[in-house]
């Protein structure tokens, strides 16, 4: 007998007309799709349409422009002229200042809608209310949903008041803004499982317009790569996604392979782990994963910039993981000229990718730290990010470890995976780590240090610029320091400020609604405060940074080998780089319920 798909599909941004010949080239490109993997499997497929939710309220052209820069948060802060390159393509001219007059229509119905939608709860509980009568109506087994077409439905299907909708039912996201910053924090900085059969998320690294990978900790989702290269925009055009072969390898041969078996299959797997393995123990309850990457940098290319000390922490370092718990096997560290960027954010993603509840994750950074002040929305200054500098840093975002590429892996975590991120270095206005009790600089280039500061006529003084907060209620709240820092706008290493978008208030709001605690956030060790150098000490003949050579006695004491909080931990490093007559003050910060928890060797143990 035949399988019957009934699917029903979601449209993305733009307008698409209620009887346009887009659904049908939908209906073919899917049907063609299907019959690749199943010739006699018969395919049904209802649309639904949304435009009309937008037609009640315009989109300006400023409030495009504001939406560009918005959603650009992670990863295009390059000026509004990348951005128009990424939706008409890469060959656009790059803009140096650009007109609300020049801004496409094709432009105010991309970001503009996504940002209309994320910011008007009217519209949001519309759009909800629209899919939740759709899909009862219609009785899917598949929900296929393109760009922010997949934003509606996520939202509609994690929202309480439709508990229970998509399950039993399979869940299609494609050319999808999910995973940008922006958009998960107006999910509250985190994405979680859906209730569905299962989740497949197709992503084409291609496609510029605002999208970006999805990571959800469970066995119900999957991202299936679907690249393809089109010029310009049509690296998002659906079609691209509904015709390619991974649709049919991935997502339709695993429908089309009777509900009986996979639920039986399911069931097996299951009472497989279930049994007792040898040895009295279940296959769930498998050993910790432990891992641990260290940097060093000493053997930066300029003579000028060189450190004495940190391929000795690295080894420090080293001893005092595999004293706590840790096999030889479990750490990776890269030295010297092979901790480039690319080399450094490779080994990140071995680090943190796969990470199970109860595992272990420490990356530790010895070498140079700085800040990079970065232009936003027409070409004015508007951001200042701390970062490591690699061996091939040179003062561009590329070359550089900042916390808007290193919060994707790490803001899904689990929230049992414990990760503990130490940073011997200093972030404070581009000054670096110093040797011998001197400072030594850093010093950006001219034209980067003049991005941070202005001339003022009346005292005929260069003085700083003003900067705006990324977010204000932030930085005015408790914790506003340890994630803003003291001016309350710089965007700090570990921090994943991008998807803590909101206000204190809707922030709270959004983790209640949509079920979850928040982004996971690692315990931060920083060698010292924003304002203060991180210096090097002599033991004897060899060299280490005071900040490691401090945190290695501690973690070697009795006390620790007992038990010790974090927070107690941090009290005595603090007291022994201060006897060692250094003037640094390390950082702590972290979630006070981990940091405040007596456990041996303070989280690096298991």
């Amino acid at each position: 007998m035949a399988r019957r798909l009934n699917i029903l599909a979601v449209h993305g941004v733009g307008y698409h007309a209620v009887d346009g010949d887009w659904t049908a080239r939908w209906t073919d490109a899917i049907r063609r799709s299907v019959g690749r993997i199943s010739a006699d499997a018969r395919v049904h497929v209802e649309f639904v349409h949304y435009d009309d939710v937008f037609d009640a309220e315009a989109i300006t052209a400023a409030g495009t422009l504001e939406a560009i820069a918005t959603l650009g948060a992670s990863g295009l802060r390059h000026g509004v002229g990348d951005a128009l390159a990424g939706v008409f393509g890469r060959r656009a001219p790059r803009s140096r200042g650009t007109s609300t007059a020049a801004i496409p229509d094709r432009l105010r119905w991309t970001a503009g809608m996504v940002v209309q939608w994320a910011g008007s709860d009217a519209i949001r509980e519309r759009t909800r209310r629209r899919l939740a009568a759709a899909v009862a109506s219609a009785q899917p087994d598949v929900v296929m949903a393109h760009s922010l077409g997949s934003l509606i439905a996520y939202d509609t299907f994690v929202h309480a008041d439709n508990a229970g909708l998509l399950a039993g039912r399979t869940f299609v996201s494609f050319g999808s803004q999910i995973g940008n910053s922006f958009v998960r924090g107006c999910f509250g900085g985190r994405i979680v499982a859906l209730d569905c059969e299962h989740w497949y998320h197709l992503h084409n690294e291609e496609d510029d317009v605002f999208t970006a990978p999805v990571r959800v900790a469970s066995e119900r989702f999957e991202q299936v790569e679907c690249t393809f290269d089109i010029e310009g925009f049509a690296d998002h055009d659906a079609l691209g996604y509904l015709q390619h072969a991974n649709l049919g390898n991935v997502v339709w041969r695993d429908l089309l392979s009777t509900r009986r078996f996979r639920r039986e299959s399911r069931r097996v797997r299951a009472d497989v782990d279930a049994r007792v393995a040898p040895g009295g123990r279940s296959p769930k309850q498998r050993a910790q994963d432990r891992r641990a990457l260290l940097i060093g940098i000493d053997d930066y290319p300029d003579p000028g910039d060189r450190l004495a000390g940190c391929v000795n922490d690295v080894f420090l370092m080293s001893e005092v993981l595999q004293e706590s718990g840790f096999e030889a096997s479990q750490i990776r560290s890269v030295l010297n000229d092979r901790a480039t960027a690319q080399g450094i954010r490779e080994r990140i993603h071995w680090l943190l990718d796969g990470a199970q509840p109860g595992d272990r994750r420490v990356l530790y950074f010895s070498g140079h730290g700085t800040q990079i002040t970065d232009y936003g929305l027409d070409e004015t200054v508007d951001r200042r990010d701390e970062c490591l500098v690699p061996y091939d840093f040179d003062w561009t975002r590329e070359r550089a470890i900042v916390d808007d590429w290193f919060h994707d892996l790490y803001t899904q975590l689990p929230y049992d995976v414990r990760f503990t991120a130490i940073f011997d270095c200093c972030h404070s206005g581009g000054m670096t780590r110093a040797g011998s009790g001197r400072p030594k600089g850093l010093s950006p280039p001219d034209d980067v240090r003049h991005r941070e500061i202005r001339w003022d006529p009346a005292a005929q003084l260069w003085v700083p610029r003003t900067l705006e907060p990324p977010n204000r209620s932030l930085a005015r709240g408790r914790r506003g320091k340890d994630y803003l820092g003291a001016s309350g706008t710089n965007r700090r290493l570990g921090r994943g400020t991008d998807v803590l978008t909101l206000t204190n208030r809707r922030y709270d709001a959004a983790r209640e609604r949509y079920g979850h605690r928040g982004p996971y956030m690692p315990v931060i060790v920083q060698a010292c405060q924003e304002d203060e150098l991180a210096y090097e000490y002599r033991h004897g003949v060899t060299s280490h940074g005071a900040f490691t050579y401090a945190l290695a006695q501690a973690l070697r004491s009795p006390e620790a080998r007992r038990g010790l909080s974090m927070d107690a931990l941090h009290v005595d490093v603090a007291t022994r780089v201060r006897t060692m007559g250094f003037e640094q003050r390390p950082e702590l910060v972290g979630p006070w319920a981990i940091t405040s928890e007596t456990t041996q060797w303070c989280q690096l143990r298991g």
